[in-house]
């Protein structure tokens, strides 16, 4: 009876729990790895001599450096659309090379090229020269490099593939996300179908749907441990980090470059298209980040200490702080410091503390609103107002408005994924003169007929609301699975938490703060998606689902079972 409890519970685990008879010997082992730096997936002994000398941690420093470099070349020389340098115009075959070292790296430490992927998202504008007229961008690279590795490992290994998992094995890492995924990428495949412009909706799924969900999949198959998790939100920060150093030198050296926008103000965008989409990339990064410096471990991975993690993540946050102010994004602002009160509240272990730290909060904000009522009004509708005094809150309201009604037309599928525009206006993005549309933009106020402003920005590319967004892009079904999803994901949030809380769970310090971490920087982009679009962009759907991905496997780590009656058995993870 013991045995078959023990064949049923390995289907919720990610690591195999060892059969009875061998135990107490694996407890032994984990005793032993405990108490020895080297992580748990450790590369085996190097047949060369150099390698040999390094020690396992500074071994895959050297891996990920590899990675990250070949990759990061392959992208650069020959991409025309990074600038007009000799480097950037190479013949793209020159990059090929690069391109193999990565793909032998994958094969040699492939869960650390998964793990690193976040380094790549930013990019996703300035898309690389692949096959005559095809671009695509560096993630997408990097994820096709990563899937066919692993295609050609398993055809090779098969049985003996390290990432392995059983049809029945997938489906519980899953647990409840499943059925929602389903429909998910059934609504957004169907509105490819139904869309104005096909080229269009079908590039949107590739770049916004499919690649990311097949990254989630992928990421359950190659990332198994405690080390895994904290290089992917290690690599987030990176990518933070890297943006942030971008920002301040577009600003403090190039700042008569940047556009004075209507409201007189020159805001940095780094690479993105717009200074917003700073603010929603770090709504995934800055969290991250306030997580670790305030977390509590006992000791810290490789050569640094807690205390030298803490004063490291705080030099981390300090320039994404600075480039956050100096993108003026209100929205982002408000996002990110709602989250770092959240991750405060969470990490107050007295849950009399954190009831009356509530209390405190709830009862000075009400004084706040009921004092400053007319001035927070005033500076929020005024906020970034333009040359006809309209400001990006009072034109929202309107975009909200044009969306409600093109979903009164097309609730059950919507219009199709990026094909927003094709149905808003008269615009030069998404035209043809031989079909005639009803356009929702509204031009004046349909009561005072003063004008909107959103005359003056035929182009707005989305409703700037997470929700109305995919419910005009894929209808109601995509929608409802949406939510769910997100249901579940601070469901599953909230039981890692309680289980982690348990007195006698063993789970190591560090799940903590990664969970703490990842709750809060979905908790950031869910409020910075009422007022604009957090998800359907390539690299913000990548970033959500990584999230997701990330909270998977640390329930699995924590042992957290996703019923209550049953017990889940891990093996702890060395430090």
């Amino acid at each position: 009876m013991q045995n078959c409890e023990v064949e049923h519970m390995s289907s919720q685990d990610l690591l195999r729990p060892l059969p009875d008879d061998t135990i107490h010997e694996a407890e032994q082992l984990e005793d032993a790895i405990e108490n020895n730096s080297r992580a748990s997936d450790s590369p085996p002994e190097a047949s060369n001599r150099l390698l040999r000398r390094l020690s396992p941690f500074w071994h895959d420093r050297l891996v990920e450096a590899g990675l990250i470099l070949s990759m990061a070349l392959y992208y650069v020389i020959g991409n025309q659309n990074l600038g007009t340098g000799r480097l950037f115009h190479l013949n793209p075959l020159v990059s090929l090379p690069f391109l193999l070292i990565f793909a032998l790296l994958c094969w040699y430490r492939l869960p650390f090229a998964v793990a690193l992927l976040p380094l790549a998202l930013p990019y996703y504008l300035q898309q690389k020269p692949v096959v005559s007229h095809y671009s695509f961008s560096i993630a997408e690279i990097a994820l096709g490099t990563c899937v066919l590795i692993a295609l050609v490992q398993f055809l090779f290994q098969r049985g003996t593939w390290p990432y392995h998992l059983s049809w029945r094995e997938l489906r519980d890492r899953l647990g409840p996300f499943t059925l929602p995924i389903v429909i998910f990428l059934l609504a957004a495949g169907i509105s490819v179908l139904i869309a104005y412009q096909h080229r269009i909706a079908l590039r949107a799924f590739r770049e916004e749907v499919f690649d990311p969900i097949l990254y989630l999949l992928l990421a359950l198959f190659c990332l198994r441990t405690r080390q895994d998790v904290a290089r992917l939100l290690a690599a987030f920060l990176g990518s933070g980090l890297i943006v942030a150093l971008l920002g301040m030198a577009q600003y403090f050296l190039f700042r008569n470059h940047l556009v004075l926008e209507s409201d007189g103000v020159r805001r940095v965008h780094a690479m993105y298209g717009s200074a917003n989409g700073i603010g929603l990339f770090f709504d995934y990064v800055l969290p991250l980040g306030f997580a670790l410096v305030i977390a509590k471990t006992r000791k810290a991975t490789g050569i640094f200490s807690a205390r030298w993690l803490r004063i490291l993540a705080i030099a981390l946050c300090i320039p994404l702080l600075l480039v956050l102010y100096l993108s003026q994004s209100l929205g982002a602002w408000i996002a990110i410091g709602v989250a770092a009160l959240f991750i405060v509240a969470l990490s107050l272990r007295n849950r009399k503390a954190m009831l009356v730290s509530a209390l405190v909060f709830i009862l000075a904000l009400g004084a706040i609103l009921l004092i400053f009522h007319t001035s927070i009004t005033a500076f929020l509708f005024e906020h970034h107002t333009n040359a006809k005094g309209v400001g990006t809150l009072t034109k929202r309201l309107y975009l909200w408005q044009s969306a409600l009604h093109m979903i009164r037309d097309y609730p059950w599928f919507g219009v199709g994924m990026e094909n927003w525009l094709c149905h808003y206006s008269i615009n030069k993005v998404c035209i043809d003169p031989t079909t005639a549309h009803h356009y929702y933009l509204i031009a004046r106020d349909p009561v005072t007929h003063v004008l909107t402003g959103l005359g003056y920005e035929p182009t707005l590319s989305h409703p700037h609301n997470i929700f109305l967004h995919i419910w005009v892009s894929m209808g109601i079904f995509g929608l409802l699975a949406f939510v769910a999803v997100l249901v579940f994901f601070f469901w599953l949030f909230a039981r890692i938490l309680i289980s982690m809380s348990n007195t006698t769970s063993k789970s190591h310090p560090s799940l903590r703060w990664m969970t703490l971490a990842v709750g809060a920087a979905m908790l950031a982009a869910l409020i910075q998606g009422q007022v604009d679009s957090s998800f359907l962009e390539q690299d913000l759907a990548f970033c959500f689902w990584m999230l997701v991905t990330a909270l998977l496997i640390l329930r699995v780590l924590t042992g957290t079972p996703l019923q209550k009656h049953v017990p889940m058995r891990t093996l702890r993870t060395s430090e």
